[in-house]
């Protein structure tokens, strides 16, 4: 008789349990070599050969009974060093920086992944990254596998480690207090530090990058070089009193917002570049080789960029709209875009896929424009400070003396000196630094010496203020005296009246008004229309001279012998002679004078872009419309009025005809 065999659960609780896999915990990325007999083992993930690998329960072969056994879910082990946190004061971006090392020793260098790239269900983020090296096994549960068994992997030895890298430059107060960030880390009131990470992305932008501050007497010759500026042009003083000021005001940006831009033109080769140089070098290695921005950049990446450079001096170069009609209107499109994105302090707007909301970059920093030509529109000169630089107007022998110390660091170690003395003031600045400036804005408007724009009398108080905190950081590092600083400061603030005394005929010329009637008058000069006599729509009966500027031409005389006139071109208006001692009007016709006008202008390869109504109603704003009607409905004055014009009533605009006659 056979011997009685135990029940089966019997035999199973009698078992001796399975020993558990022996583990290696590895602290790198490269886990176990090939034909390594260790094996990393977390979860029901580990590391066989140099791989990773799923371990699973199967049926064996021919049996009912399960056994464990591991599935590769590919060819290579990594781990997530870091989680890194992109910030760029609009929003956040994470990253992780994975490395690793291919089951047959080939490294795989580091590499920043996007978190969204990693979590996603495509499972592809390792070959978009590492390309053909790594092999991952098809299916999609293998990639999903994967991502949790790295995650598994990466968390072996604690929580993965989690750092900030700031996107752009400027104050930034953290827990130790204020940090003037750059492309090497911070400046704070203990001096350069590391402690912080900064990332500028690739080009020019990486050139923000300030030196230690320098001892005592070589910040003393910084200074005395850094003052040269002001000589810069000696029959202009007011450039080197404009940069210099832009340099001092940059910083003091995060206390009060900058929202204008100063704009250097002049002809080419006038070393305009060169000189706006000198105030970018301030900020880092910087020539006038290598601004961070130039005219041929994209509107978006100009507006990043000035969003990166806070409370810096940021130069977008060679601004020339005169290559054809549609990069000159490109360009002129692209100033108005930025202009107004700095004078406005707020970026354009923009919304996600699914309609949200999106942060816009704007302008943070001290832009210097450099250019050949001005913008187009008043309003655009009003945010602006624009400065004329002349041929031979820069002294070669100072500029030289300031190329040298950007190029060997001096300047860029001054401003790392100025940074280090603000940064625990820089509370005290945020309070007092607006009420400064509001009291030099009211003394500049009571003084009357800014009256070409409403916003000048704001420019010339923000630039004079920060010359007032840098002469007193100049005297509290012994560079200059008191004395020196006061003398200092008056002279910067009368080269600056003269500069915003010379912003007058700036607005004159793109004043929309004055600049219609001189369209006006141009196009009658050029026979392209004319003015009739109210009466016969004849020519005027004014003097001869006048005919030809009111687009009238000789015909000869009739057989009488009597001189004969032939007008020219559409009809604009009517000339009336008033009976008494006043001036004699000119009633346009608003319709055709102003497509009139459009046309000239546009045939000059340039624009008139206000529209009719707003065009008639700052005429008459300003007094160049002798009459008006009020409304029937609103009872409001109306820029038109009613006259009898060769048996017909018609509304026109009435004139004075000294505004279009020219002799």
């Amino acid at each position: 008789m056979s011997e009685k065999k135990p029940p089966v659960l019997e035999v199973v609780k009698g078992a001796k349990p399975a020993e558990p896999a022996k583990t290696k915990k590895k602290g790198s990325g490269g886990g176990a070599g090939k034909g390594s007999a260790n094996v990393v083992r977390f979860g029901e993930y580990g590391i066989e050969d140099g791989r990773f690998v799923q371990f699973k329960l199967m049926r064996t072969q021919g049996g009912g009974d399960r056994s464990e056994g591991s599935f590769p879910l590919c060819d290579f082990t990594c781990r997530i060093v870091e989680e890194i946190v992109a910030d760029n004061e609009l929003s956040e971006a994470n990253f992780l920086r994975i490395e690793g090392k291919r089951a047959d020793g080939i490294a795989l260098p580091p590499v920043d992944v996007p978190m969204k790239a990693f979590f996603t269900n495509q499972g592809s983020w390792a070959n978009d990254y590492w390309g053909t090296l790594p092999f991952i096994y098809p299916g999609a549960a293998k990639k999903d596998n994967l991502r949790a068994c790295i995650q598994l992997y990466s968390a072996l030895d604690g929580n993965i480690p989690r750092k900030t890298i700031y996107q752009f430059i400027g104050w930034k107060k953290l827990q130790s207090g204020w940090h003037y960030l750059h492309g090497g880390g911070a400046i704070t009131g203990d001096g350069l530090t590391d402690s912080v990470q900064v990332d500028l992305g690739p080009g020019n932008m990486s050139h923000y990058y300030l030196p230690k501050a320098p001892e005592t007497e070589p910040a003393h010759r910084a200074a005395t070089e850094a003052l040269t500026l002001l000589s810069i042009c000696p029959a202009s003083p007011q450039i080197g009193a404009a940069l210099l000021a832009a340099i001092a005001r940059a910083p003091l940006r995060e206390a009060q917002a900058i929202d204008f831009a100063i704009w250097l033109h002049g002809l080419t080769g006038s070393r305009k570049s060169a000189a706006a140089a000198i105030a970018q070098s301030f900020f880092g290695n910087f020539g006038a080789r290598n601004f961070p921005a130039n005219w041929t950049d994209s509107a978006n990446d100009a507006e990043a960029k000035s969003h990166q450079a806070k409370d810096a001096v940021f130069i977008i170069d060679d601004f020339k709209p005169s290559v054809n009609r549609t990069e000159a209107d490109k360009q002129h499109a692209m100033a108005e875009r930025l202009i107004r994105n700095t004078g406005n302090q707020a970026g354009r707007g923009r919304r996600s896929s699914d309609m949200r909301g999106l942060a816009a970059p704007f302008n943070r920093s001290m832009t210097i424009v450099t250019a050949e030509d001005l913008p187009r529109g008043q309003s655009l000169l009003g945010r602006l400070l624009a400065l004329e630089i002349k041929r031979d107007c820069v002294c070669n022998q100072t500029l030289t003396q300031l190329q040298a110390a950007a190029r060997e660091g001096r300047l860029a170690g001054l401003m790392s000196a100025y940074l280090q003395w603000l940064a625990p003031r820089m509370d005290k600045f945020k309070a007092d630094l607006p009420i400064i400036i509001e009291q030099l804005r009211n003394g500049a408007i009571r003084d009357g010496f800014c009256s070409s724009h409403p916003r000048a009398p704001e420019i010339f108080a923000s630039l004079v203020a920060g010359l007032e905190v840098f002469f007193e950081f100049l005297d509290d590092l012994g560079a200059i005296s008191t004395e020196q600083s006061n003398c200092l400061l008056g002279q910067c603030e009368a080269a600056l009246k003269l500069a915003f005394a010379e912003q007058h005929a700036y607005q004159s010329e793109q004043d929309e008004t004055e600049r219609f009637l001189a369209l006006i008058r141009a196009t009658l000069a050029a026979g392209n229309a004319h003015i009739s006599n109210r009466l016969n729509q004849g020519p005027p009966e004014t003097e001869t001279t006048r005919l030809y500027a009111l687009g009238w031409r000789d015909a000869g005389t009739d057989d009488e012998g009597n001189k004969q006139y032939r007008s020219v071109g559409d009809c604009l208006g009517w000339y009336a002679q008033t009976n008494n001692n006043s001036q004699d009007e000119i009633w346009l016709e608003p319709n055709n004078a102003y497509q009139t006008v459009c046309k000239f202008a546009r045939d000059q390869g340039d624009h008139f872009l206000i529209n009719a109504s707003t065009l008639w109603r700052r005429m008459a704003d300003k007094g160049l419309l002798l009459k008006s009607e009020p409304d029937s409905n609103s009872g409001k004055p109306r820029p038109t009025v009613k006259r009898m014009i060769a048996g017909r009533h018609l509304r026109v605009l009435v004139l004075s005809a000294g505004l279009i006659e020219s002799v």
